[in-house]
């Protein structure tokens, strides 16, 4: 198995992140690398039909080489955050990815909220992809949105949080997060894991407001980083995200 240092992750762009070329001035090497394939499920059929459990519906994403933008910062977060946990130095410069399988589930108790009236368990394999929530809403009210990433159990995990949700002034209120803003959401993780997850509403493109962005997830066990991400979108409303502004 060939390794990995840490200043190689930016290479990665042929498999499921891509350092996005305004933020990124020199390109990074071109070589090649080899990563460990995860022993989650894997599907390549799309859809699958509703499930069992009444008011469900699941859908297995296919496997895509469809790239994200992040910023270059993003991975001197990373390596920060995993020094601070107590990751040697040594370790960041020789370890394996294994990209991981994320299922994130969009539910509600009304049902004009959702398309056909179903909730959503939508299942990424091999490291993530896009949640379009134009697939799943169709009208006005509150929903949930809870993410579940195949990372190993009883070790310390990590959640960064880049933002694609622009600034907007609402009379006194400000709107938004802020365009390309990395946040370590760590800390707070549970919010979006536990229970039902994140409470929003699609009443004034709310949910947008809050959660349009990058999700990571990523944890390190001994010379192996656990990886995946899912971007949360509607791409109904550009005039919400940061390519707008």
């Amino acid at each position: 198995m060939r390794r990995l240092n840490i200043h190689c992750l930016i290479i990665l762009a042929f498999f499921f992140l891509i350092v996005s070329p305004s933020l990124l001035a020199q390109e990074e090497s071109e070589e090649s690398v080899r990563i460990e394939n995860s022993d989650q499920e894997a599907s390549s059929e799309g859809s699958e039909p509703a499930e069992a459990e009444k008011g469900w519906n699941k859908v297995v994403m296919p496997f895509s080489y469809q790239n994200i933008q992040v910023p270059r910062a993003l991975w001197e977060h990373l390596r920060n955050s995993l020094l601070k946990e107590g990751v040697k130095e040594k370790a960041l410069e020789d370890y394996a990815i294994v990209p991981i399988s994320l299922k994130v589930e969009v539910f509600s108790e009304d049902k004009t909220v959702l398309k056909d009236g179903l909730n959503q368990r939508i299942i990424y394999q091999e490291g993530g992809g896009a949640l379009d929530l134009f697939e799943s809403l169709v009208g006005k009210g509150l929903f949930y949105i809870r993410f579940s990433p195949s990372l190993v159990d009883d070790h310390p995990f990590h959640l960064f949080y880049i933002s694609d949700s622009p600034l907007k002034e609402r009379g006194q209120e400000t709107l938004g997060n802020g365009c390309h803003k990395i946040f370590d959401l760590s800390d707070k993780a549970s919010v979006f894991l536990e229970n039902n997850g994140m409470k929003v509403t699609s009443s004034k493109k709310h949910y947008l407001h809050l959660m349009a962005g990058t999700y990571v997830f990523f944890q390190f066990i001994e010379d192996r980083l656990y990886l995946g991400y899912i971007q949360l979108l509607d791409s109904r409303y550009p005039q919400f995200s940061c390519k707008s502004v």
